[in-house]
């Protein structure tokens, strides 16, 4: 779900219609998905149902999957982790996932199979390949051209990174390439390759460092090792249990000084702690920016600050150690964008966390260091595989509680949505949704309420930059997201998103259409209306279902009463006649006669 969906639904209270009714009795606020990279084009498919099965078909009615398994989708994977699912390739639009049984496969929009069904669990797909483990446990990478990477299975695999991933068989750790060359499993323990083809592994109770090719580039000889090298540098652990950092060459760049390092490093930065148990910083050319001098490092640096503990509190401090402001809240988040989430309350939160099935589990924690939660994110927790450490698959949400409370400042430390309040939304790129004592408000980046928390619902629409809002006496207006003044005056019994620019509007039971300022296109005469698409909106009257303009004229009319249609979507959407889906294109011929007993554009 994205952000303005997510927000408008808990603001206004309304929920998601069912699987099959797209347009029904009245808008829903989320009544449309987007799927994958909104950038990328792929062929039109839908979903149809007939006889208890489902498959799929083209635009022009073809049947491209058989119409003969239990379920059909995008993705199949469980609800807290779809999202993440389709957002894993950019063409990942392209692949449909059926499943007949327990059993899961892949084809492509045009029907290609691509992988048979013949899986329970699965990765995501990454650099263009696809984990999946087989009845007998073993895993197995694909192509998405549906070929085999290698026909070695294994016992437990990463995904893959830098074109490399990790796999295990017999207890031993190995790599895998994308073109299924194989680094036999012979190391007690394997990490990630960096960009320049070096990954550390451990043999013999020592850490050392080989290339692409298996070979040797810095002998075991390190108790210890970081996740994988960052910024060219890696940190290990002598024998004396002292860190410090080398380079892709085996030269120390960093003598091993330091009673702990962050192994990561962050425009350029990291932290290193002393043995009196402080942190400072230092550069990726091994100089000291900042001596030892914080009770902790929070937060890797983020546009230039880094969040840290100090004996006055928490704040954020600058490469040379230097305060930027002091920042008392229980806990920091690094800036993106000019503004940092904070967070007040007791340290222990309720906890979403997205992962991934397949995993080897294999990880060493060093908190929330580099931690940003409601994005893809390198926490100082690091293993091998999904969902230990890995910065794209490992999605982790904290969620807010009673006891813990969000709020936002800018770079220069001006608190812009405080904790104190009761909720504050997830920020976007034109300001941030705020709830206190039942009523909302809505605040701009800059830290200005254009809407001051006094109304009883408030649904921000970023593209048209106006706030839906609903006042004490239930009446609906729409106000400027810009300076606050009323667009739309507030006497509507309900207000809905159609399309850029053209809302519905609810009067005594009927709905109409209106411009974003105020504008009657229609008088109240529908009595359902939904999404707008391709600039068509589904209308309904006594007579059943129809499509108009955006400036209110018939333009699709079905000579037998339709009962449900959808929105169009690259110039196709389904209508139901007599019970039956069938597929129309912006002219309104069938392209696929109504036979179907349930349809989902994809």
């Amino acid at each position: 779900m994205n952000h303005k969906k997510w927000m408008a639904a808990l603001a206004a209270g309304m929920l998601c219609a069912s699987f099959s009714s797209y347009a029904n009795e009245g808008p829903d606020y989320e009544a449309t998905e987007e799927s994958g990279n909104g950038a990328v084009t792929v062929p039109f498919a839908a979903a149809v149902k007939q006889n208890g099965k489902w498959g799929a078909v083209d635009g022009a009615g073809k049947v491209i999957i058989p119409v003969s398994y239990d379920k059909i989708g995008l993705s199949l994977s469980d609800p807290d982790v779809k999202d993440n699912d389709m957002d894993s390739e950019p063409d990942r639009a392209n692949l449909v996932e059926v499943q007949q049984g327990k059993l899961r496969g892949f084809y492509t929009r045009k029907g290609q199979e691509v992988i048979p069904p013949s899986y329970e669990n699965r990765s995501v797909w990454q650099e263009g390949a696809l984990a999946v483990e087989k009845p007998d446990k073993k895993i197995i990478f694909y192509k998405e051209d549906g070929s085999l990477i290698s026909n070695q299975s294994y016992d437990q695999v990463s995904d893959f990174k830098n074109s490399m991933a990790i796999v295990k068989s017999n207890g031993k750790y190995g790599y895998l390439s994308l073109d299924g060359k194989e680094i036999a499993p012979v190391y007690q323990e394997a990490r990630y390759f960096d960009d320049k083809g070096l990954a550390p592994v451990r043999d013999k109770g020592r850490w050392g460092v080989v290339d692409r090719d298996g070979h040797t580039v810095i002998a075991p000889t390190y108790k210890e090792a970081g996740p994988s090298f960052s910024d060219g540098l890696l940190a290990v652990e002598d024998n004396h249990n002292r860190w410090g950092f080398i380079d892709g060459k085996g030269n120390e760049v960093v003598q091993p000084m330091y009673k702990s390092v962050i192994p990561v490093f962050t425009e350029g930065y990291t932290a290193v702690q002393d043995e009196d148990k402080l942190w400072g910083f230092l550069d990726n050319k091994g100089n000291v920016t900042a001596k030892p001098q914080f009770k902790a490092v929070l937060t890797g640096f983020s546009e230039g600050l880094a969040g840290v503990k100090t004996i006055d509190g928490n704040g954020y401090a600058k490469p040379d150690g230097t305060m930027a402001f002091m920042a008392n809240y229980d806990k920091l988040y690094p800036f993106e964008n000019g503004m940092a989430e904070v967070r007040t309350g007791e340290t222990v939160e309720t906890t979403a966390v997205r992962r991934f099935p397949i995993s080897i589990g294999i990880g060493w924690g060093w908190g929330d260091w580099f931690h940003h939660h409601h994005h893809y994110h390198h926490p100082w927790g690091w293993g091998i595989g999904f969902p230990v450490w890995d910065p794209w698959y490992y999605d982790y949400e904290p969620v807010p509680t009673v006891r813990v409370k969000r709020g936002y400042i800018n770079s220069e430390g001006k608190v812009i949505a405080s904790p104190s309040n009761d909720r504050v939304f997830q920020m976007d790129d034109k300001g941030v949704l705020i709830r206190n004592q039942g009523k909302y408000g809505w605040v701009n980046r800059d830290g200005t309420f254009i809407a001051h928390i006094e109304y009883e619902s408030l649904i921000p629409d970023s593209e048209d930059s106006v706030l839906l809002a609903r006042k004490d006496d239930k009446k609906w207006g729409m106000l400027s997201m810009t300076d606050g003044s009323v667009l739309v005056p507030f006497s509507y019994d309900e207000l809905y998103y159609i399309e850029k620019g053209l809302y519905g509007y609810k009067e005594k039971g009927h709905w109409g259409l209106m411009t974003r300022d105020g504008q009657k296109v229609t008088e109240p005469i529908f009595l359902a209306l939904a999404k707008g698409g391709d600039g068509l909106v589904p209308v309904k009257t006594k007579d059943g279902w129809k499509y108009v303009t955006a400036d209110g004229k018939d333009s699709i009319i079905f000579k037998e009463e339709a009962s449900d249609v959808t929105p169009f979507q690259d110039g196709h959407a389904g209508v139901r006649i007599k019970g039956k889906w069938g597929i129309i294109d912006t002219t309104g011929r069938f392209l696929v006669q109504p036979v179907y007993d349930d349809l989902d554009i994809l």
